[in-house]
This record gives structure tokens, C-alpha cells and sequence, in this order.
């Protein structure tokens, strides 16, 4: 098996384990943890216990790594020339949205989980009601930025999906 063959297999193989653990965790499971209330946090204290956002962003970087040789090759040494071309501007679009929600992910998302979840934590330890009515709040807000910056992660996941599935035929 030849090395183009085996980055194209990591590229696509790292890149729909990243695309699909995002866009499912921001569509369906972010609302579900959401609907569940206080139980909701405790879910994703597991979720940070079994390093899910540190495997997707290990799969994210995969992605790339292996996306940027392949466009080196491709592009004959990042040849300028190369970067004109429709295939070029088309491939280079999607490399920029996926670094781009990569460091959403990276830089963004991932301190308002770890956030988000010590308050989360803090809301379990409280003794009584009116101590938890107290966190909440801080919750509340916690969630509508990870909820944002989750939207944001997945929206430039989308722009790199589409620009580069349909970079080859522009």
C-alpha cells in the first residue's frame, strides 16, 4: 500500500470520526445532556473521565497532519501555482475551515467543558436547593457559550466537508 493511499485513509478515517463525533455531540447529545438537567452534567463528567473531546481533537489533528502532506504532494511543495487552480482553491478552503475549527475546538470549546463541568461538579456538591439556585445561573451561561462556540466548530466542519468534497470537479 503506497503512502498517498495510507494519508487518504487516515485523512478521511480521522476526519469522519472528528466531523461525526462533533456534529453528533452538538445536534443530539449537547440538547439531550441539556434536557436532563443536573443529571445531564454528570454524563458529561464521564465524557471528560473517558477523554472524548481530547480523542476527538486527537482525530482533528490527524486530520490535518495527514491533509497537509497530502496537499504538499499533491501540490508539488505548496507550489503557488497549485493554490490558483480551482482544485487548489478548493482544497485550501477546506484546510482553512478545518484549522479553524480545530482551534474553535481546541482553544474555545474544550475550557468551556472543562467549565462547564466543574460547575457542574460544584451544583452536585451544594447541600441545599437554594445553593444550587445559586451556581445555576453561572451554569446556565457556561452552557450558552459552549453551545455557541459548538455551533461556530461545527459550522467550519460543515465549509471543510463541503469544499472538499467538492474541490476535485470546480
Amino acid at each position: 500500500m503506497g503512502a498517498i493511499m495510507v494519508l487518504r485513509i487516515v485523512h478521511i478515517g480521522a476526519g469522519v470520526f472528528w466531523a461525526g463525533g462533533v456534529l453528533f455531540m452538538n445536534f443530539i447529545v449537547g440538547p439531550a445532556l441539556g434536557a436532563a438537567g443536573p443529571e445531564g452534567f454528570r454524563v458529561m463528567q464521564e465524557l471528560n473521565r473517558r477523554r472524548y473531546f481530547d480523542i476527538i481533537l486527537g482525530a482533528a489533528l490527524l486530520t490535518i497532519l495527514s491533509g497537509l502532506d497530502l496537499m504538499r504532494r499533491d501540490s508539488g511543495g505548496f507550489a503557488a501555482p497549485w493554490f490558483h487552480s480551482p482544485v487548489g482553491i478548493g482544497l485550501s478552503t477546506g484546510m482553512i475551515a478545518a484549522i479553524v475549527a480545530f482551534l474553535v475546538g481546541w482553544l474555545l470549546i474544550k475550557p468551556a467543558i472543562k467549565r462547564l463541568s466543574a460547575l457542574g461538579a460544584e451544583m452536585a456538591q451544594a447541600g441545599s436547593p437554594d445553593a444550587r439556585a445559586a451556581i445555576a445561573p453561572r451554569a446556565d451561561a457556561a452552557r450558552a457559550r459552549l453551545i455557541a462556540f459548538g455551533m461556530v466548530g461545527s459550522l467550519f466542519i460543515v465549509i471543510a466537508i463541503l469544499a472538499m468534497a467538492t474541490a476535485r470537479y470546480l
